[in-house]
């Protein structure tokens, strides 16, 4: 935790990054397409809000608690460190993970209203689900390569109206955030054009 708290002060002084929030509203975090992964169905808690730029996105970085179901009325949290970039348009809700991130959430399927997760091709490591509300647009831009790139980073993601939101297991230090921001930047750099023009 102390390597947390270093990377906070950190970055709250760079001028890079402009504006600092210690903890959100429940209600703030609605923009995000709650109760979608990685948000929690019965709550959540934003903290270390942190606003800049990365690769020419509009980036929010935050520490997510997420709240869910457990086992019979018991409630568990799970913890994340979340990137998300603002895009030029907006986009078909869609969303890859590793599943070991999503497997325990017990919320709705991501994105809400897309059906069931769908397993990418098997004998992949680790393990990932996809789904979307778009099936044709998924074909498109769910690439093998797109698909290696989340799995490397042991990362899910997630397209909800412009935003392209990025989580990560745990409270990490900023530097992982940003690196988990760039990632997604690379995923977003493997859309093909028509993704921009034709939609």
């Amino acid at each position: 935790m102390r390597q947390v708290r270093k990377s906070i002060r950190k970055y709250r002084e760079d001028p890079e990054w402009h504006h600092y929030r210690k903890r959100e509203s429940r209600h703030w975090v609605d923009m995000f397409g709650r109760p979608g992964y990685p948000f929690g169905v019965l709550g959540n808690h934003a903290t270390h809000v942190l606003e800049g730029q990365v690769r020419g996105y509009p980036s929010t970085l935050f520490h997510l608690a997420a709240v869910h179901r457990g086992g019979r009325y018991v409630t568990d949290v799970n913890y994340y460190s979340v990137a998300v970039l603002s895009l030029p348009k907006s986009l078909p809700d869609t969303a890859v993970s590793v599943e070991a991130l999503v497997r325990s959430l017990h919320t709705d399927p991501f994105p809400p209203r897309a059906g069931s997760p769908v397993h990418l091709p098997p004998g992949r490591h680790p393990r990932m689900v996809k789904c979307s509300v778009d099936p044709a647009f998924a074909e498109l831009v769910i690439t093998e390569q797109v698909g290696r790139v989340t799995a490397d980073a042991k990362m899910g993601w997630r397209l909800h109206q412009n935003q392209m939101i990025g989580w990560i297991k745990e409270r990490k230090p900023y530097e992982k955030l940003v690196g988990l921001a760039e990632v997604m930047a690379d995923v977003v750099a493997e859309f093909p054009e028509s993704v921009w023009t034709g939609l």
